[in-house]
């Protein structure tokens, strides 16, 4: 039994020490302000006084003993018994401040000790679903249950503030954050958890797929084993049947369609294939669960009410040569078809190219790949595929034990019908030869890509993450590629906090690319992340630098309409990139009634947080 373990029960003692205290911190500042409110007002004086004195107590005991400096001691004079009181209250409050940002990854380190002793079996995984049954973990962590915690607190004391100490309170907030500065090929991680509730934006997750456009990101599908777990209980899709939008200017998430108001949503929703064209989202293959027991060839369009029209999900009727159902294809829109290379069933590979007529709803098979009898490239899934209006290029990818090299890369002609082949060139700069470094990122899976095109008309590929076949090696690094030059380029300027695997990645149209949860890598567990990031791929127009300093300052333009907003100088196109206006809410807390949540969070969390 796992608590017979010494490291076991020491982690468990400590999880319930952490709980209690965070308890015992809410129930002090909730008195310390019920105190404050019953105060008589020639009290308040004295109590700020007396307050600074326990400060200036608490600071001292907190310094290093021989930085410790004697402070001469005031006379002591005598305090009414409630103010002593608050003051007390007001030392414990302090003496539990947590740590400020610099060490997130330390606290989350010393939290993460609850899996340390797990044993793993690395014994043969034939297949995606013995890898991801492998690291079942949860998505609920002591870390996440003491942020929940702390926002608890907040919550309920916030309920004392009249709307206009909120407002000042959020401007004295504004003002303490750093000054806006554009940092182009940085990675910066988006805070979007403070602004909802739980079950308001989506859950730890892998094996999803965003895409973008120009205002708004969507993140369709994904998987996760406790989520998994509270679903069969529910009797719905063990993967999430969800569909995702978040609002670049006001850091907001929106569940937009679910199998609640969503009939014909999928349940083939882990490694499909996702793009936009025309503002629709259209998604390709997947695996339902367990993977490559059920796979797909459909494809599904997803419409959004973000997007300005009638939401929902339709599947697209089609006849003709269909593609093998399977997942982790890659998929092109060239002129008027959409092309699917690659992909498994779980247990064959094919590197064979299909695509659709949307003209007339007609599957075509155009070529199959014959690796034993020419030079055609070998099956995979898990691949990315980048396309420069003559190729489409498919860079890394692999099978359940093996990955492939992004040295010579492949790339089917469009014109020609045909596969050729590109040696890339290496970048110098990282090169060691000594250990073995070329210069090349290594061979991957399960990585994500974005193509962005640069304004000298060079199309660029960004890579991030994934992992090597032999599940013992994973990155964190970010690698460019010039489709042109057909030079690498390492990003050392960015690199990701920890090593990420079945995540995904999208690019919005002025350059800024975005990362999106994941299976994340440490030395002592993996932990499926919900975690945003964003890096400028290029230097934008000025307009858009601009546009996202204001909404750095100002992430609740949505309180105003239109006409205010075009009044006080906002372009029209920038405002129109804007959800639709919402109304003032006294209680910031508490979730917007007309507001879906997730069908897989927890409903006891939940409500704790919102009540």
């Amino acid at each position: 039994m796992n608590i017979l373990k010494p490291a076991k029960l020491k982690c468990i003692v400590f999880y319930q020490l952490r709980h209690t205290w965070t308890f015992l911190l809410f129930i002090s500042d909730l008195l310390v302000k019920f105190y404050e409110r019953a105060l008589p007002s020639e009290h308040q004086e004295q109590l700020a006084h007396h307050n600074n004195n326990n400060n200036d107590l608490i600071m001292e005991q907190d310094m290093p003993e021989e930085e410790a400096q004697p402070q001469p001691q005031p006379q002591p004079q005598a305090q009414p018994d409630q103010a002593d009181i608050v003051a007390r209250f007001q030392a414990i409050q302090g003496a539990g401040e947590p740590m400020d940002a610099a060490s997130d990854l330390d606290e989350e380190e010393e939290e993460d000790d609850d899996d340390v002793d797990v044993d793993v079996d690395y014994g043969d995984t034939d297949s995606e679903s013995d890898f991801e049954e492998m690291f079942s973990d949860e998505t609920v962590s002591s870390s996440d249950e003491l942020d929940d915690g702390m926002e608890l607190s907040k919550s309920v004391l916030n309920v004392f503030l009249s709307p206009e100490q909120q407002q000042q309170q959020q401007s004295q907030l504004a003002s303490q954050r750093p000054a806006y500065a554009f940092q182009p090929l940085r990675l910066v991680k988006c805070q979007y958890k403070e602004k909802h509730v739980h079950g308001g934006f989506p859950l730890a997750r892998s094996g999803h797929r965003i895409i973008a456009s120009n205002s708004h990101l969507y993140s369709l599908g994904g998987y996760n084993p406790r989520s998994a777990l509270n679903a069969s209980r529910n009797g719905r899709c063990l993967l999430f049947q969800e569909l995702w939008s978040y609002n670049f200017a006001t850091r907001t998430w929106k569940l937009e369609l679910n199998a609640d108001n969503a009939s014909n949503m999928p349940v083939e929703l882990a490694s499909n294939a996702l793009t936009i064209h025309n503002n629709v989202l259209i998604s390709h293959g997947g695996t339902g669960y367990p993977f490559g027991e059920s796979c797909s060839n459909d494809c599904y369009v997803y419409r959004t009410a973000s997007a300005g029209a009638t939401p929902g999900v339709e599947r697209l009727k089609v006849k003709g040569d269909l593609p093998t159902a399977q997942y982790g294809p890659g998929i092109v829109i060239h002129k008027h078809f959409l092309y699917t290379i690659g992909g498994t069933t779980g247990f064959d590979y094919t590197c064979d190219v299909y695509r659709l007529d949307f003209r007339t709803g007609i599957w075509e098979n155009v070529y199959i790949s014959r690796p034993e009898m020419r030079d055609d490239p070998e099956g995979r899934y898990r691949h990315e595929v980048v396309y420069d209006g003559k190729h489409i290029f498919v860079l890394g990818g692999g099978t359940s034990h093996s990955v492939y090299d992004l040295q010579r890369i492949p790339a089917y002609n469009l014109e020609a019908n045909c596969w050729d082949y590109f040696d890339t060139y290496p970048d110098l700069r990282t090169a060691d030869m000594e250990d073995g470094n070329r210069g090349y990122p290594k061979p991957r899976k399960c990585f994500s890509c974005v193509q962005h095109q640069s304004s000298n008309g060079d199309i660029e590929a960004f890579i991030t993450g994934g992992l090597q076949g032999d599940f013992s090696t994973y990155f964190s690094d970010i690698w460019k590629l010039n489709l042109r030059t057909k030079k690498w380029f390492r990003i050392e300027t960015a690199t990701l906090p920890r090593p990420l695997y079945f995540h995904s990645a999208a690019h919005s149209d002025n350059g800024c690319m975005y990362v999106f949860g994941g299976i994340e890598y440490n030395v002592k567990e993996m932990r499926r992340r919900n975690d945003l990031y964003k890096m400028w791929m290029t230097v934008p127009k000025l307009s858009e630098m601009c546009w996202d300093a204001i909404t750095y300052y100002n992430d609740n333009l949505d309180l105003y309409d239109r006409k205010t907003l075009l009044g006080a100088g906002i372009p029209k196109r920038f405002a129109e990139r804007l959800p639709p206006q919402r109304r003032r809410r006294l209680d910031i807390n508490q979730p917007d009634p007309s507001m879906m949540i997730s069908l897989y969070s927890n409903p006891k969390r939940a409500r704790s947080t919102t009540q």
